[in-house]
């Protein structure tokens, strides 16, 4: 009896653990959920005052109106998609801040921090976020350059760098970009005075070492003008194979006196090297387009969609920054090979007015961008093949743009 009773208790205890171990097993089995939403950026006709909403579908971009009204965070700044964040880069008092989706997929704000001057960025190779302050009204050539990390959500290394020429002249930034350990910032060179008196002799780059930031050398290259224009950072892109491609305009409505001599027109950097590639240059004024680019935003491969203003329309100074004129038009270039793919079904749009390199987003082959025509603002689908645009949502109750668009994903709760 003794011994039936021994055996039995050591059955009930074999059984209780298989329970519990079976048990803990099947909780161990449940994979966390991953959602993902779109989010985008609504700028309002007052400076800075700007909203950010997320939803569930890209359809939702294509269907009936976009009414921020009531809809969103408000959150002033420029808008980044970065490292699976909408960065707002904000530098008034509450400072810059990277959002989120939770675990309920509402838009949530990080750790802030303050950034004083952001006048050119990019994305790193690493997902970092390389910025540039710089003086608007030129009090000081002594530029700072930051790198920012949205997962640990603070600054990682900052270096001061004098951006000075020749005496009483200096670079000024309108992009930044990196590939491998070197930094690239396209500037134009002005002088300190109200009339900016900028040259357009010739493209220039400084080159930088990253991530330290140390300075290394400033570039030039005669064949075009200034690279990229004031506050856009849409002048200089990195391609999937590393190379990176300058955009210099010498249009009155990117802000420049025109250079009769010169024309507008892509150069490249190959991956690994630092200075411009020779036997490269793509005359854009000489193309079919007999245009003048305005903004270039890299769509994946060694392919950029560019916004241009046909070379016999650029009479309207700052053209590009204000809804002035709507003779602006868009197309795809293979920069390697220089095949054009004009955007068709695409009316005539305004220039960007500080969208910046955010406002276009890519998936399944199309782009979707929001375009200011001379009667609304609405968003178009292009399809990154064949050119074609389709229009979809009109954007209404007084946003004049939509300045970002991007895809966040989280982990259901």
């Amino acid at each position: 009896m003794k011994t039936l009773k021994i055996k039995n208790l050591l059955a009930v205890m074999l059984m209780s653990v298989t329970i519990f171990s079976c048990s803990s097993d099947d909780s161990n089995t449940e994979e966390p959920i991953t959602l993902s939403k779109y989010v985008i950026g609504y700028q309002t006709d007052t400076w800075n005052e700007n909203y950010m909403w997320s939803f569930t579908s890209i359809d939702q971009l294509m269907t009936g109106t976009i009414d921020m009204n009531g809809k969103g965070i408000e959150q002033g700044g420029s808008y980044i998609p970065i490292a699976n964040t909408m960065f707002a880069m904000d530098s008034e008092a509450e400072g810059s801040a990277p959002f989120s989706l939770n675990g309920a997929g509402a838009l949530v704000a990080g750790s802030r921090v303050f950034i004083e001057s952001p006048y050119a960025y990019g994305v790193t190779e690493d997902n970092k976020l390389l910025i540039v302050g710089a003086s608007w009204e030129g009090a000081s050539s002594n530029n700072e350059l930051i790198v920012y990390d949205p997962v640990k959500q603070f600054i990682t290394s900052r270096k001061f760098n004098d951006f000075a020429t020749t005496t009483g002249r200096f670079d000024f930034p309108t992009g930044v970009t990196v590939v491998g350990d070197k930094v690239f910032v396209s500037v134009f060179n002005r002088d300190a005075s109200d009339d900016w008196q900028i040259d357009q002799k010739q493209a220039y780059i400084r080159v930088y070492d990253y991530p330290s930031l140390t300075f290394v050398k400033r570039i030039a290259d005669p064949r075009t003008t200034a690279v990229g224009m004031y506050y856009t950072n849409t002048g200089i892109i990195r391609t999937d194979s590393g190379n990176i491609y300058t955009f210099s305009s010498n249009a009155k409505a990117g802000g420049y006196t025109v250079k009769e001599d010169s024309h507008s027109g892509i150069l490249r950097i190959n991956k690994g090297q630092t200075d411009f590639d020779a036997s490269y240059f793509f005359d854009l004024q000489e193309s079919t387009l007999n245009g003048k680019v305005l903004a270039a935003y890299p769509i994946g491969g060694e392919k950029a969609y560019i916004v241009y203003l046909p070379a016999a329309d650029d009479t309207v100074e700052w053209g590009f920054l204000r809804h002035y004129t709507f003779k602006f038009k868009s197309a795809i270039i293979d920069l390697p090979t220089k095949k054009i793919t004009a955007v068709t079904g695409l009316p005539g749009h305004a220039g960007d007015n500080y969208f910046g390199i955010g406002s276009l987003f890519v998936e399944n082959g199309n782009a979707y961008k929001a375009f200011v025509t001379n009667d609304e603002v609405r968003i178009y689908k292009i399809n990154l093949e064949t050119g074609v645009a389709t229009a979809g949502a009109k954007v209404t109750g007084g946003g004049t743009d939509i300045s970002a668009i991007t895809k966040l994903t989280y982990t259901a709760q």
